[in-house]
């Protein structure tokens, strides 16, 4: 008799463990998402100005460069801010979308345009942005050949020492 209770017990105990094992093997997928997987970064709606799959490695304005040195970003001109910091403006600029009707009602406001190059390690060809500085706000043509405007004080994009 006591040699069933024994093993009635370490069947009961088998059981039992066998319960949270599957319980476990249930839960494992929540857990690795939960605890593992780090959440997909969600893309911005608005359109950013320049490419974000590549690495940008120089950014020439009509007059002065800004370039990466070894791992360095420098400028060719005095400019009140470092570098590395207005690489990350320029970067991060997102904008409106203009339309085609809008931009056509705009362009007798419109003085001449400029253009910037930037170069990205990973492409042969520039991205030249042209645009155009307003009272109110910039036009810039973006990586998608969208034309977007943004409204920002002009020292904050090109902060030249005087």
């Amino acid at each position: 008799m006591r040699v069933s209770v024994a093993r009635r017990r370490r069947w009961n105990n088998i059981l039992i463990l066998g319960i949270i094992a599957f319980i476990a093997i249930l839960n494992l997928p929540t857990i690795i998402k939960t605890y593992l997987i780090d959440p997909p970064v969600e893309q911005s709606t608005e359109p950013l100005l320049f490419n974000p799959n590549a690495q940008v490695e120089a950014i020439h304005f009509s007059n002065w460069s800004l370039e990466k040195v070894d791992g360095q970003w420098q400028s060719t001109q005095a400019i009140e801010i470092p570098a590395q910091e207005l690489v990350s403006r320029w970067s991060a600029l997102v904008g409106t979308e203009v339309d085609q009707a809008t931009f056509d009602s705009l362009k007798d406001k419109l003085n001449a345009p400029q253009t910037i190059e930037v170069w990205y390690s990973e492409l042969e060809e520039p991205q030249r942005i042209t645009y155009y500085q307003l009272p109110q706000f910039w036009l810039l043509k973006n990586w998608q050949e969208q034309w977007i405007a943004v409204s920002v004080d002009p020292n904050f994009l090109l902060p030249l020492s005087q």
